[in-house]
């Protein structure tokens, strides 16, 4: 009793599909990973610059009140 085993096919167009298929995947991760990064930096820099805003609205409405309390 043999095992049965399956043979590769050495067709030129499955070689080729299958490098195909593999650069794909290889180019998807590499992008993904890249988009991912850029999101990041992005929603980083706005909040850094929502944060920024605030700390100058905060430092005005200070200096009003320290203004008010002055001429009290």
């Amino acid at each position: 009793m043999s095992i049965p085993f399956y043979e590769f096919p050495s067709s030129p167009i499955l070689i080729i599909g299958a490098l195909g298929i593999a650069v794909a995947i290889i180019v998807f991760f590499c992008r993904i990973s890249k988009i991912f990064e850029f999101t990041f930096e992005q929603r980083t820099y706005k909040n850094k610059r929502g944060l920024i805003m605030e700390q100058k609205e905060l430092n005005e409405r200070l200096e009003k009140i320290e203004q008010d309390l002055k001429n009290l």
